[in-house]
């Protein structure tokens, strides 16, 4: 039996009841014992000091054989006289109340529901890259032009990723990554594929494929990936995945955040075991707000020192970064140097370097000018000539939190022979002419 004792307040409700069971009531006024209206049942008796009201019958004859109202709704001193109500349901409640000029009850409020367990917790999302526009890769020495030159819509990447998390520590996370990736059109890949340790923000460990230290971390820092890849990841010089122990955290506040990454050496796309396993890391700062400095470095045979075919040469490479935003404007650079990256089966040895600058304006929370430039010499020893120069200039539109637009213009060219980059290889057969590359369009990104 359920007790409860309110007095005062009248609950909203109370008047649309009261109109709705008026006639009823008329009816109870003129002082009769029972009442019976079609549709709605209702009785009241005394007994030792007690009113018990009732709203079906089948409760009324019970009581009429055992005496007792089994569950209902008690209300101390609430009749006319002072008496004990107990009734069997809130209808039964408010045909007494209204009969007998009471005040309404006022019931009590309705438990919350309860909140949805934490954990385990399954997280589902995607995102799509796409452009449409006019793309030309020529070579002016032949007067060629690269078969994916013209006019057309392209998806350039649609990432599908699940993320369970067991518990507080134990998580797991699986992404897809469906490409264009030229003449094999649209691949899919497993980008991501690892199970992950938190024992606190200072030390997370992932085991599988998962994100390398420098390239997402750079991505992050430009946020404009759906439009262009960073100099490192669009000249091949790092993968953006790899297979292998993980181990990345933040401190400090946040202010020094680090990733370091044991892996196979060929990226997400292979697991193939060899005679030894490659370093990759990285260590960023953010003194004050809005200002970061990063360093990155790798080391390993890049996953091709086998006993079928030793390595000759370990490539390395060294990373910086340097980004500043300040109100509305971000400006930001990233840098690379690499000894024997494309070399380790060669007997010949070679080295690279590049450097991105990028300049991004906020005119308000939806529009953004952005520009970048970027240049490169990806193979200084065996081809000092070869060098590449590249600058996007555009605007950049957000009509909605997970929707990012561009209309820009991109350019690059190549001269001393051919590279291969994001977007296509550029460059000449020729020698002494260059190989230029002009694209114009929309871009877009779609998370969700």
């Amino acid at each position: 039996m359920t007790i409860e004792k309110r007095r005062g307040s009248t609950n909203r409700g109370a008047g649309f009841r009261r109109v709705a069971i008026a006639v009823l009531a008329a009816l109870l006024l003129v002082g009769t014992a029972t009442a019976q209206v079609t549709g709605l049942y209702y009785q009241e008796a005394k007994k030792e000091g007690r009113i018990y009201v009732f709203n079906t019958s089948e409760r009324f004859k019970s009581f009429q054989s055992a005496g007792e109202m089994g569950t209902g709704i008690t209300l101390i001193g609430r009749g006319p006289d002072g008496e004990t109500v107990i009734a069997e349901n809130e209808t039964a409640l408010d045909l007494f109340l209204f009969k007998h000029n009471l005040p309404a009850y006022d019931r009590p409020s309705p438990k919350p529901p309860a909140p949805a367990p934490a954990f385990p917790k399954t997280s589902i999302g995607g995102r799509l890259y796409a452009d449409l526009g006019s793309k030309e890769i020529r070579d002016d020495g032949t007067g060629v032009k690269s078969s994916d030159s013209g006019v057309g819509i392209d998806v350039k990447r649609f990432y599908f990723t699940v993320t369970h998390e067991f518990n507080s520590m134990w998580s797991a996370q699986f992404q897809s990554d469906i490409g264009d990736v030229g003449a094999k059109r649209y691949d899919v890949f497993v980008k991501k594929a690892n199970l992950q340790l938190k024992l606190a923000n200072e030390a997370i460990f992932r085991l599988g494929a998962a994100d390398t230290p420098w390239i997402p971390f750079v991505e992050g820092i430009y946020g404009q990936r759906y439009f262009e890849q960073t100099i490192t990841d669009s000249l091949g010089f790092g993968s953006s995945a790899e297979w292998g122990l993980h181990f990345l955290g933040k401190a400090a506040n946040n202010m020094l955040s680090y990733a370091f990454t044991i892996g196979n050496g060929k990226g997400y796309s292979s697991v193939t075991r060899t005679k030894s396993v490659d370093f990759e890391g990285r260590v960023s700062s953010e003194p004050i707000t809005g200002l970061t400095f990063a360093v990155g470095g790798y080391s390993g045979k890049r996953g091709n020192d086998t006993d079928a075919s030793p390595a000759k040469h370990t490539a390395n490479r060294f990373n910086a970064l340097a980004n500043w935003v300040i109100g509305p404007v971000k400006i930001g650079a990233e840098y690379f140097t690499a000894d024997n990256w494309n070399r380790v089966t060669q007997t010949t040895a070679d080295k690279s370097d590049g450097v991105s600058g990028w300049l991004q304006y906020m005119v308000d929370n939806d529009w953004t000018l952005f520009g970048r430039y970027d240049n490169a010499k990806p193979s200084k020893t065996l081809n000092s000539a070869l060098k590449l120069t590249y600058y996007n200039l555009g605007v950049q539109w957000k009509p909605a939190k997970p929707v990012l637009a561009s209309l820009a213009y991109k350019y690059a060219d190549a001269e001393g022979g051919t590279v291969s980059t994001g977007n296509g290889t550029i460059g000449s057969t020729k020698a002494g002419f260059k190989g230029k590359y002009n694209e114009i369009g929309l871009w877009f990104s779609y998370d969700f």
